[in-house]
């Protein structure tokens, strides 16, 4: 029997589907991806560009040079079984499509030592990467589809789906954390960096997968679940939203840590680490810009630890000095003091005394904007500093 050329092209077709890795899908609607953000908000898109949240989530098929790893001898897998990859900055995971859905491997990349590490070796396919990660990890996601609209975390994942305010341009058309009260600003980050159940969509999901910002985040998540191991200490028991806020805190308290945790995935990324130790502020600067840490001296013509990167590059602040900006180094990394109404009721006379204040934060020696000149002068007000610097060579650095 003859088959039309409409048969066999059918035939193909089914055959591309059936062997090929299964599409994302059209995301949640209302969104418009942060590229359309860029045409009005160039700078901050640019900074955006370059943080590990723009980077969180990319396609290895058409950006290979995304994949850090470069030596596949020691593990189960091959560099062609890589399709996305995930994180940029402290380690790198890599999915790979198995049965119609992407997994996360069981070995993944540490960005810092170049060299592959466990992770979930019994248990790596147990956990669909659409049901127990892209919720966080990407912006836009359906629940109804299990796809999103664009990968990584996007300017609409704290500004919430973007279509209305590209169409007329209202500022109220979109959210604007700074004019949310504290509570549902911190909302916003708290809904992937705190445990919990989606109890919209199912249940099925590990973070709140109807949830848009500035709303109410209680309405989208259960109630916060049993304290992590060694954090005990922070929480009263009550299990609600005053408890998802003290993990918050203790998320943000161990943001030098070389051991902290993922809060919904477990992810360790110091498990190679047996005692806990804090990085120091060059430490984690380091961690970005690496090839100019390990050339510190040279780069900053000063002994190692006599200047700390800060000293020159200082953090700025805005708005009189109150906050610190996310998108463009103006800020200090290890946040600002917090009082201890953040934990503690005002009536509760324990507060100021209560043991366990682990947060180790620390405040910028200078809140004010530098030049390079004004910063050599801080230490140098004797010298020429405009000739020192007029030949000055630096050592420029890629980030790792």
């Amino acid at each position: 029997m003859r088959r039309s050329p409409w048969t066999f092209l059918m035939i193909a077709v089914v055959l591309c589907l059936a062997g090929g890795a299964q599409g994302f899908g059209p995301g949640a609607k209302g969104y418009v991806g942060s590229e359309r953000c860029k045409e009005c908000h160039e700078g901050i898109f640019l900074q955006w560009k370059l943080t590990p949240h723009a980077n969180m989530l990319r396609d290895a098929r058409k950006n290979p040079q995304a994949v850090a790893a470069r030596d596949y001898s020691g593990v189960p897998f091959k560099r062609a079984d890589i399709y996305w990859t995930i994180g940029s900055h402290w380690i790198q995971k890599y999915l790979t499509f198995i049965d119609n859905d992407y997994y996360v491997l069981p070995k993944y990349w540490n960005l810092v030592a170049g060299n592959w590490e466990p992770y979930s070796i019994f248990n790596w396919r147990e956990r669909p990467y659409a049901i127990h990660c892209d919720g966080c990890h990407t912006t836009g996601f359906d629940p109804a589809t299990k796809s999103f609209y664009e990968p990584s975390i996007g300017c609409e994942a704290c500004h919430g789906p973007g279509e209305k305010h590209l169409a007329g341009g209202a500022p109220g058309d979109i959210v604007n954390p700074e004019k949310l009260s504290k509570e549902r600003r911190d909302m916003i980050c708290e809904a992937c960096h705190t445990d919990g159940k989606d109890t919209k969509a199912g249940g099925q999901f590990p973070f709140p997968a109807l949830y848009r910002p500035g709303e109410d985040l209680n309405l989208y998540f259960t109630d916060f679940f049993a304290p992590k191991p060694k954090s005990k200490k922070w929480y009263w028991g009550t299990m609600d939203y005053r408890e998802r806020h003290r993990m918050f805190l203790f998320w943000q308290s161990k943001f030098y840590s070389t051991t902290r945790a993922c809060d919904v995935c477990g992810f360790d990324r110091g498990m190679t680490v047996k005692e806990e130790r804090y990085m120091s502020r060059d430490e984690y600067c380091g961690t970005c810009h690496g090839k100019i840490y390990k050339l510190s001296s040279v780069h900053s013509r000063h002994p190692p630890h006599a200047v700390q990167c800060v000293d020159c590059h200082v953090p700025q602040v805005t708005d009189g000095g109150s906050r610190y900006s996310i998108h463009d180094h103006k800020f200090d990394f290890s946040g600002p003091e917090l009082p201890c109404t953040e934990c503690h009721e005002a009536k509760d006379v324990q507060g100021k005394s209560a043991t366990g204040h682990d947060f180790h934060f620390e405040r910028v020696r200078s809140r004010k904007p530098l030049t390079l000149e004004q910063a050599c002068a801080k230490c140098h007000s004797e010298k020429d500093i405009e000739g020192v610097l007029k030949d000055w060579k630096t050592v420029r650095g890629e980030r790792k």
